[in-house]
């Protein structure tokens, strides 16, 4: 019942990681939990700024000192990510599936910004135990920082996203690091169905492709794959003795980019990297990254997406014929 009050006030269903945790989250809860933290002090190390980030922080903080059902949830949010274990962790990117609007009632997606940024001593002590160098922890640092900052300037949001929430808490408790051009996340997910595809038992490293100024350049691909393999094992030492597998879902291994594409594009070399063994609907990713929107497929008419590269025009013929778009499953082995 106190779960269902809870998911409701925030205009949820249960999640399975709030039945598994509750009780244990609860047995360690104070009212008083967020006196613990120097908020300043954590805005600071992540560099976030006075113009509206620490404001609206401190917005949050205050409402969560004053609602004491947000307060409970935001302590819930807290113990999932830092202390849960790793299916719900995960599950924490589904919270707001089938919901329509999140907090529309109480709160706001700055509450999942003030759970996450409870971890900053737990990001430190993390970092540490990994041996991260300088240039690793301020790469871990902006990455925390640009989860919030991305939403606000890229889609003027307010918050993240529970989605966002788990690729915040992917920095805090050390699941990936940045190598060059890409990032690896390492043994957090799991493609059981594919284990048959490889010698020994596989590790999956999964490759995430953060977006720059720079695009997608072969060679930068290709020298962030060759410090993966020389150093990859320093950071995450369960790789040793397993069959390390480079993997990705991502709309940059859609094969219909092969159709809009000439084969010497940086897209289709990266794709040529990968074995693809399968592809899902990809149409909500083709929004996200190569228009920048956020919105649900068809919930706007395509007629006023921008037509200013080529992709773009390729992309948005498609989606006005209503012809597939997808992602696609990809790996590779060194």
């Amino acid at each position: 019942m106190e779960l269902n009050k809870l998911a409701k006030y925030i205009s949820i269903s249960v999640p399975a990681a709030w039945e598994h945790c509750y009780d244990a989250a609860m047995a360690q809860y104070r009212p008083d939990w967020l006196d613990d933290y120097n908020f300043e002090m954590i805005l600071d190390y992540y560099g976030f700024s006075e113009e509206y980030y620490k404001p609206r922080l401190r917005q949050e903080v205050a409402l969560l000192k004053e609602d004491a059902i947000l307060n409970r949830i935001c302590w819930l949010m807290h113990y999932i990510l830092f202390y849960g274990e790793k299916t719900d962790f995960l599950n924490v990117g589904s919270w707001g599936k089938g919901a329509d609007h999140p907090f529309s009632e109480h709160g706001s997606p700055v509450t999942c910004v003030v759970a996450a940024l409870t971890g900053q001593a737990i990001h430190v002590q993390n970092m540490a135990e990994r041996g991260y160098d300088e240039e690793q922890i301020q790469i871990h640092k902006n990455g925390v920082q640009r989860c919030w900052v991305g939403q606000h300037e890229d889609y003027g949001v307010d918050g993240i996203s529970f989605e966002l929430l788990v690729w915040m808490g992917c920095f805090l408790r050390c699941h990936l690091v940045r190598l060059g051009r890409l990032q690896y996340e390492c043994g957090l997910k799991h493609f059981g169905k594919y284990d048959h595809l490889f010698e020994g038992e596989p590790i999956y490293i999964f490759i995430h492709i953060p977006a720059t100024d720079n695009g997608l350049q072969n060679e930068d691909v290709g020298e962030s794959i060759r410090l993966a393999q020389e150093k990859l094992d320093e950071y995450f030492p369960q790789i040793a003795g397993k069959t390390a597998v480079f993997c990705t879902y991502s709309w940059l291994l859609s094969p219909q980019l092969r159709d809009i594409l000439k084969p010497d594009s940086n897209i289709i070399k990266f794709q040529d990297r990968f074995n693809v063994t399968e592809s899902i609907d990809g149409t909500g990713s083709f929004l996200n990254f190569a228009f920048k929107i956020n919105a649900a497929p068809g919930s706007f008419d395509y007629n006023t997406l921008p037509e200013d590269t080529h992709l773009r025009r390729e992309i948005k013929a498609r989606l006005l014929r209503g012809d597939p778009l997808q992602q696609g499953w990809g790996y590779f082995t060194v």
